[in-house]
């Protein structure tokens, strides 16, 4: 489908943008294109450059079998080089010279105020465009820091009916760690100075799922979580639950990033040919960002009735009917061309990984099952 054809540059506007790829989001009238954002490339070095239809087709191919319920549905659209640059880019320099973009859902369409809990990790609190049926918005409207902010929003929106909660989480390297004081994930936070928020390797085992969470949560403003509280979303409980599944999608994750030929291993690779197509899927994987959107069930809405969601729904006593569902972004293969990249990392991280930080608590470690390459 050529995009020209349906639309104009001026009903898209600048969304946000990542390391590769900007976003633009719809605000015309089409309603096929209602809810949804267009991914375009930025302009890369041509050694790192991987066009769309690349992307497109390892999506398809490669990942979507893996994770058949959670990525996100996507459109390959063809581009016009006049249309790519009428569009608003927000001075982004955009690669001109691809022709081809994706159409992806936007999952933040709705009303919401956004809270950055930390580099990896936000919540996104309101009412989105599946549990009303009309989003007032696109996207978060408002980004919120610190307390004090936090106080005004939950004071202004004491009497706001929220009907939704969303948590956008980069869950990076997960494994089974057995021999080191802090993981892949929290040592490499470490490396960049960052303050300790959660570990993720806590997320997949039941004995540490709960203070998992409470981490996750601990730096959410009270006054946030009170006026959800108020409004009977059982935050904790449904998190709970979603992450006690043995089938969730961070094991999922955990299984299919796992190293099984010592080749792949990272400290092993000493040239870009070294680099397997196994190793660009897990080194992908180790970089994926989930929503986790927790909506109230509301039994005339089509969307919490469709086949997709029959599995989804979770009924928590005295609270009532949940839909909680998680979709995968981010799948973006990466580069060959990396390799050194990640060695230069690897390298750094070795004075991390068993030494001592007051700050941050030690991660989780088990025995190992069998023979086993970490990372």
């Amino acid at each position: 489908m050529e995009i020209s054809k349906i639309t104009i540059p001026d009903e898209w506007c600048y969304f946000a943008k990542g390391n590769a790829n900007i976003l633009f989001n719809y605000t015309g009238t089409n309603d096929y294109l209602r809810h949804k954002l267009l991914r375009l490339r930025l302009l890369k070095e041509d050694e790192q450059y991987i066009s769309t239809c690349e992307l497109y087709d390892f999506i398809e191919l490669k990942c979507k079998h893996l994770f058949p319920k959670q990525i996100i549905d996507i459109q390959l659209v063809v581009l016009t080089r006049d249309f790519v640059d009428r569009l608003d880019s927000a001075g982004h320099r955009v690669k001109l010279s691809e022709r081809y973009g994706l159409l992806i859902p936007n999952i933040l369409d709705g009303n919401y105020t956004k809270y950055s809990l930390s580099k990896n990790c936000h919540l996104y609190v309101g009412d989105g465009w599946t549990s009303s049926g009309q989003g007032k918005h696109s996207g978060a409207d408002r980004d919120t820091h610190n307390d004090s902010t936090a106080q005004t929003v939950a004071a202004n929106s004491k009497n706001q009916k929220i009907e939704s909660v969303v948590f956008e989480i980069k869950p990076k390297w997960l494994y089974d760690n057995t021999s080191c004081r802090y993981c892949r994930t929290c040592s490499h936070n470490q490396l960049r100075g960052f303050s300790r928020h959660f570990c993720p390797l806590d997320l997949l085992y039941d004995h540490t799922i709960d203070r998992g969470i409470d981490d996750i949560l601990t730096p959410v403003p009270a006054p946030v979580l009170k006026t959800v509280e108020q409004n009977c979303i059982p935050v904790r409980s449904l998190l709970r639950i979603f992450l006690s599944d043995p089938s969730n999608v961070f094991v999922k994750l955990k299984e299919y990033q796992r190293i099984n030929n010592k080749n792949d291993l990272i400290a092993n690779l000493t040239s870009i040919h070294d680099v397997s197509q196994n190793l660009s899927l897990v080194m992908t994987l180790r970089d994926v960002g989930l929503f986790i959107k927790i909506e109230r069930y509301d039994r005339t809405n089509n969307h919490h009735n469709s086949h997709n969601n029959i599995h989804n729904i979770i009924d928590v006593p005295d609270y009532g009917k949940f839909v909680v569902t998680c979709n995968i972004y981010d799948l973006d293969l990466k580069s060959k061309s990396k390799y050194k990249h990640w060695l230069d990392i690897e390298n750094k991280l070795q004075s991390i990984y068993n030494s001592y930080n007051p700050a941050w608590r030690d991660c989780i470690r088990v025995e190992a099952d069998g023979p086993t390459f970490e990372i």
